[in-house]
């Protein structure tokens, strides 16, 4: 979690941090496939560029889009549905990286509904409460 900040304290973030997510889901998505499929980083779609698309041997398609998680704002899932649409999936995954400071947290929805199917959500928590500011 710490590879993502310059300062956590100040709220810092390293330059390009969606970039190190993106390469480290991709690794992880490769290592946990183990020869069942593929992990494909910055696959094309339309005129745009897939975070990550999973597949496996069966040849079934996984859309997988990557954001930072910054404020009350939930970033991507317009531009997921647009990739789902292109690629013929009804299902898509929304992976964000949740940076907010701990007074800013509200909830994110398991699943947003979208005309082009339903994307479904993981959020990865890379700023949480110190266990010395626990009540």
């Amino acid at each position: 979690m710490n590879s993502f900040w310059d300062s956590r304290a100040k709220g810092v973030l390293k330059k390009r941090p969606e970039k190190l997510g993106q390469e480290l889901l991709g690794v992880f998505a490769s290592a946990k496939l183990a020869g069942r499929g593929a992990a494909i980083r910055e696959g094309t779609s339309g005129i745009g560029f897939v975070d990550v698309q999973v597949t496996f041997s069966s040849g079934l398609l996984h859309v997988v889009e990557l954001k930072m998680l910054k404020g009350v704002a939930l970033p991507g899932s317009t531009q997921l549905a647009t990739y789902m649409a292109q690629k013929k999936r009804k299902e898509g995954w929304l992976v964000l990286l949740d940076v907010r400071r701990w007074g800013q947290k509200k909830p994110v929805p398991a699943t947003i509904l979208r005309p082009s199917g339903i994307i479904r959500t993981v959020l990865i928590e890379l700023n949480p409460i110190p266990p010395s500011k626990l009540p």
